[in-house]
């Protein structure tokens, strides 16, 4: 492996990214070999093919080894909504007297809470762990204990729990490819130290991550979490939508989703003109653009019965900030969602020189996640 660099598989909804990288200089990254793979392996929070997974995983697996030139012997991998559950759960420590607490003291608070919380779930792994917050002497918070000085701490804390056979069914596959550790992120909490700063998550994030097939809402407090879920619709359901109602090729009409701009009125005349091959095409904007709106007001129910069910006291200036390749290039899809929300959204990807596009935010978190975060 090479020095300073970390291995990350972004498992999305139709591909598998593969990234070798390491810190660079002002916030950005050294790539040192990257690979992306089509595939659609999961439906509904299963996966559907494991044979077809395995395969394309060896192939972005064997692509980045040979370009980087290395042996991997330890990956991170994202765990999505769709194989996630996310637990809150108090826990309070006394200290004899004040001290500083080192990387120790906090391992042993983070492993005490943990047995306190009794969160053994069937099918479920306990993946990771994050402070939403903590509550110190004189009602002080903060987002990280590491060198902190107390005698109490009361913190607020989200587990994240991973589906049992994703995780065991990758760790096998990575295993048969010579990796001997796995280690499973979730993308919500990766995703939210990307692209939030830690005043940003104080004041609550609301996050929508459209894929290809799957959407992932998270409400983002602190350093953590207080609710997360995953629902089946995304960008390919566009696709397939128009495929139906123009009677199209699926390939002509993810290329014609490229072109749709819902901000012209609803009963324009107007038409969408795309090359394909030595052919033009021509198609009503208005039923296109029906098209489109029909999967978004999928959307927006969906969404509005998420923050419901959350039971989130979120506050009257909340706002919805969308990434992933789903939607956020549709023009005129954002506005369309916050008529129908009634919250603003607003789009959001990586701040880097590069790599600066939401459909690049799962992937480069992930590898921001690897390189940066502690573990407890």
């Amino acid at each position: 492996m090479i020095k300073d660099s970390v291995a990350v598989f972004d498992m999305c909804s139709s591909k598998i990214s593969a990234v070798i990288g390491e810190n660079g200089v002002n916030g950005n990254f050294i790539i040192r070999s990257i690979a992306e793979i089509p595939c659609e392996p999961f439906l509904d929070g299963k996966i559907e093919d494991k044979q077809a997974l395995f395969a394309c995983l060896k192939n972005a697996f064997d692509s980045v080894c040979k370009t980087a030139s290395v042996k991997l012997t330890q990956v991170y991998v994202s765990v999505s909504n769709q194989f996630l559950k996310t637990y809150n759960r108090t826990y309070e420590k006394s200290y004899p007297r004040r001290r500083k607490l080192n990387k120790r003291d906090v391992a042993r608070y983070f492993n005490e809470a943990q047995e306190n919380a009794n969160l053994s779930k069937k099918g479920y792994e306990i993946i990771d762990r994050r402070g939403v917050f903590f509550n110190l002497d004189g009602n002080r918070r903060v987002e990280d204990l590491l060198g902190e000085t107390t005698m109490n701490v009361k913190g607020y804390i989200t587990y994240f729990l991973a589906d049992a056979e994703y995780t065991e069914f990758l760790r096998a596959a990575f295993k048969d490819l010579g990796v001997t550790n796995v280690v499973f992120v979730p993308t919500c909490i990766a995703e939210s130290y990307l692209l939030f700063s830690t005043e940003e998550r104080f004041s609550f994030r609301i996050l929508l991550d459209v894929g290809y097939t799957t959407t992932d809402l998270s409400i983002i407090y602190g350093g953590g979490l207080l609710y997360s879920t995953a629902f089946m619709t995304g960008g390919g359901f566009i696709t397939a939508s128009l495929c139906e109602n123009l009677n199209i090729k699926y390939d002509l009409a993810d290329r014609l989703k490229r072109r749709i701009n819902l901000s012209v009125p609803f009963d324009t005349d107007g038409i969408y003109e795309l090359n394909w091959g030595e052919e033009i095409y021509s198609f009503s904007q208005k039923k296109c653009n029906s098209c489109v709106r029909s999967v978004l007001d999928g959307v927006v129910e969906m969404v509005d019965k998420a923050i419901l069910e959350s039971r989130v006291k979120l506050p009257r200036d909340a706002v919805i900030h969308m990434t992933g390749g789903g939607l956020s290039y549709i023009r005129g899809a954002k506005e369309y969602l916050f008529s129908g929300i009634e919250m603003p959204v607003y789009v959001v990807q990586p701040d880097l020189v590069y790599m600066s596009k939401p459909e690049e935010s799962s992937k480069i978190a992930l590898l921001n996640y690897a390189l940066n975060m502690r573990g407890y």
